[in-house]
């Protein structure tokens, strides 16, 4: 099996694809923000993911924050980190309940990006993952406060600080994106938005010894 750098569609088959493209024989897959798990649904692999999520809410298998993993040492094949993309900030009184919801913004950091959150998750990654275990992380740049935030660099830089190797990236363009809404949004001055990345992390080196 092959997988393209350009995805179109959804994260649910998306995901089915990665794994049995990186790591067909995985037997321990976390998710360690799974909200929802809507990126789950419908996929071969959901059944046989451990959902963790800050949120008891949602009702995740486990409550907890993927800064403090309740996972032992070298025991997790696949970890997948979806962080909410967007700053508290970005939040204001006229925004959609449901997106501050969806987009995880209550549970999110201060200030202008969210590269804060990266390097706590990446170290108790580190900590958790096999050797050649893998990370799939969904990444987004976006605009905040009239600057571009380049998610995408600061993630991939926490990645080398935390002793893992970024080795392969999937462009992502949902076929229904750039439908958020928001009562900030006045008049456009970007481009619409309508793609992610999914960054692929190793721990070891790019290609896994065994093949």
């Amino acid at each position: 099996m092959r997988i393209e750098s350009v995805w179109i569609g959804r994260d649910n088959p998306l995901l089915d694809a990665m794994i049995d493209f990186y790591y067909p024989a995985s037997n321990r897959i976390v998710d360690v923000c799974c909200n929802s798990r809507k990126m789950w649904k419908g996929t071969k692999w959901g059944s046989k993911v451990t959902c963790y999520d800050i949120n008891p809410e949602v009702k995740p298998d486990v409550v907890t924050n993927w800064s403090s993993l309740p996972d032992g040492d070298k025991t997790v094949d696949i970890l997948c980190y979806d962080p909410p993309h967007l700053p508290i900030a970005a939040a204001s009184e006229k925004s959609l309940n449901q997106y501050v919801t969806d987009y995880g913004l209550k549970e999110t950091c201060e200030g202008d990006n969210v590269s804060s959150l990266h390097l706590p998750f990446l170290t108790e990654a580190k900590r958790v993952l096999v050797p050649d275990g893998l990370i799939f992380a969904k990444i987004k740049d976006y605009i905040h406060n009239h600057k571009y935030q380049w998610n995408l660099e600061y993630f991939n830089q926490e990645v080398r600080r935390a002793g893992l190797t970024p080795c392969d990236l999937i462009i992502k363009r949902d076929p229904c994106g750039g439908n958020l809404k928001s009562g900030r949004w006045k008049k456009a001055y970007h481009a619409k938005n309508t793609h992610c990345y999914w960054v692929v992390v190793r721990n070891g080196k790019c290609e896994p010894k065994k093949v």
